[in-house]
């Protein structure tokens, strides 16, 4: 793993490790996690605008580069490595609650890309985190803690994934992924009204299977729709999970060509 920071408008440098700062004494930014792959980012502009929709709603100033940074990947790693990229912004200064200032740092964490399982095994829907609504619902804060916590939950129960309800009690998304469930043909999936992240991955899809002419019904739906479903799969940026099983009901893990395609190597 290897280690990148920039503020203002001063090169990227990399560094062993980060000063005192808002994200670690607020979590107060956003980040991005990305493929590098063939010398560019895949998803490349949806990355670009989730990363400044996200700056503009926590009001963090700056001009964001995502193909500057992956030239500055280009020139340290090569076109062939396969990486993945964390991309962290948040707001400069120390301060408390009030800000000193509004200037964005970025900080790229580099790591070996290792794509997402092909199946997991076990889910379960959790009873006890959910998604709350908020003004920046959707946006991939620093604040990860209904992650953490649901994450935590999941490995004492031993499961490969776990389902989160927004505080609604309608399904929202997985651990660290997007939901998508298929019955008689027809695909669903949360609306981001239930709080879910504005996934990369999830409007790929979505497009997929519009030019595919197979209609995907975007809502709010309850638990009993999740579990009545063939299939189900969770796709975040390093791919397509399906599911076997939730609590007592198996799926078909059988998976979509197509789909796949969109995170081919």
């Amino acid at each position: 793993m290897r280690q990148f920071f920039k503020f203002n408008s001063e090169d990227f440098i990399e560094v062993d490790t980060l000063p005192v700062n808002r994200a670690f004494l607020f979590g107060d930014g956003i980040f991005e996690t990305m493929c590098f792959i063939n010398g560019q980012f895949r998803f490349h502009k949806d990355h670009q605008n989730r990363a400044d929709n996200g700056c503009q709603k926590l009001k963090i100033q700056g001009q964001l580069d995502l193909e500057g940074i992956a030239k500055i990947l280009r020139n340290t790693f090569g076109a062939t490595e396969k990486l993945r990229v964390r991309w962290n912004i948040y707001r400069s200064g120390i301060g408390k609650y009030s800000p000193v200032e509004n200037t964005a740092c970025e900080h790229l964490i580099v790591s070996d890309f290792n794509p997402s399982p092909t199946t997991k095994s076990t889910a379960y829907i959790s009873q006890k985190v959910q998604t709350n609504t908020t003004a920046w619902s959707g946006v991939k804060t620093l604040n990860a803690l209904p992650y953490i916590m649901a994450n935590i939950e999941r490995q004492e129960k031993g499961m490969a994934d776990v389902i989160i309800l927004d505080e609604k009690g309608f399904v929202s998304e997985a651990g660290s992924s997007n939901i998508f469930w298929v019955k008689g043909g027809q695909y669903y999936t949360p609306s981001l009204a239930t709080n879910c992240i504005a996934g990369v991955s999830r409007k790929q899809i979505i497009t997929r299977l519009k030019d595919l002419n197979k209609h995907c019904e975007i809502g709010k739906f309850k638990p009993n729709d999740l579990l009545e479903a063939d299939q189900v799969f969770v796709s975040n940026v390093t791919g397509i999970s399906y599911l076997l099983k939730i609590e007592d009901r198996e799926f078909d893990p059988k998976p979509e060509p197509e789909l796949l395609s969109l995170f081919d190597l």
